[in-house]
């Protein structure tokens, strides 16, 4: 049976041209790792929309994760509660 590939098939290297930003190594030597700070970027800059986080929001924010992680840990209790009786 004649094979399309040949034995001596290293395979194929194609290089690719960055398009845009510089390229330094990192600090091992090994991975190249993409520098887009000049680059042009179609999303306009977001700064005029942030704010600084305040006391009242944090606090808001810590209570609803306690909400959802306690809600999490009781929809999990009740799946394994579940289970367990299912054997009969």
């Amino acid at each position: 049976m004649a094979s399309d590939h040949s034995t001596n098939d290293d395979g194929r290297v194609i290089q690719f041209q960055a398009r845009m930003g510089t390229l330094s190594r990192s600090r091992r030597g090994k991975a190249f790792i993409r520098n887009f700070e000049q680059d042009y970027s179609p999303v306009p800059d977001l700064a005029k929309y942030e704010c600084q986080e305040s006391d009242d929001e944090y606090r808001h924010r810590m209570i609803v994760n306690a909400a959802a992680l306690v809600f999490s840990s009781l929809l999990i209790l009740a799946g394994v509660w579940l289970a367990n009786n299912m054997h009969a």
